[in-house]
């Protein structure tokens, strides 16, 4: 496989589609804007997700600039600050926790983890980076995105732009700005019985 990102080093141990390994979050994203296409693009990839009975549990919240932007902001922790105010469009994403008829929905953390990567392959394909962070107020986005506490659930949220450079990030952060590689699929997959 040739890669031309030169972060990025990923070389896979068994036959794979490519835009698995050229993914990766980059922490540098630059400040140029994203158009409303791409954005319809991006939800448009999300929603076509596999989910449990087609359920459907994953809510996404985005804002782009403004006031919006700068409550989204505020979510961050002090690390995700130094990078993702940068980004050209932050999202909140959310599972929905319970059906209409009050039922647990066992699934909808793993449905929505479907919806993101969805969202996260098309944004690749589109030569745009996104980066998932855990690494913000939880309950406060409840309140940021006006969604309701006993219906869903805060996952996470995501940077989504034009990658940058490494002057678009903090210097401590340039040398841990790469595509990290991954355990060795025998660490996570097994036939018949887990023998870790």
């Amino acid at each position: 496989m040739t890669v031309s990102d030169s972060k990025n080093s990923r070389v896979a141990s068994s036959s794979v589609e490519p835009m698995f390994i050229e993914r990766w979050s980059s922490k540098a994203f630059s400040d140029k804007a994203l158009s409303d296409d791409q954005i319809s693009s991006l939800f448009e990839a999300a929603h076509w997700a596999p989910s449990s009975s087609n359920r459907q549990p994953w809510l996404f919240v985005y804002a782009t600039d403004g006031p919006d932007r700068e409550k989204f902001n505020t979510l961050l922790n002090e690390g995700n600050a130094r990078y993702a105010p940068n980004a050209g469009m932050m999202v909140l994403i959310f599972a929905r926790i319970v059906d209409d008829e009050g039922n647990k929905i066992r699934t909808a953390l793993f449905d929505t983890g479907a919806a993101w990567m969805s969202l996260a392959l098309q944004a690749n394909r589109m030569g745009l980076n996104t980066r998932a962070m855990g690494g913000i107020d939880l309950d406060a986005a409840y309140d940021v995105a006006r969604v309701p506490r006993d219906k869903f659930e805060t996952v996470c949220a995501i940077a989504v732009g034009y990658r940058g450079t490494d002057d678009d990030i903090h210097e401590r952060m340039v040398e841990q700005n790469f595509a990290n590689d991954r355990k060795d699929v025998r660490e996570i997959a097994f036939k018949g019985t887990y023998s870790g």
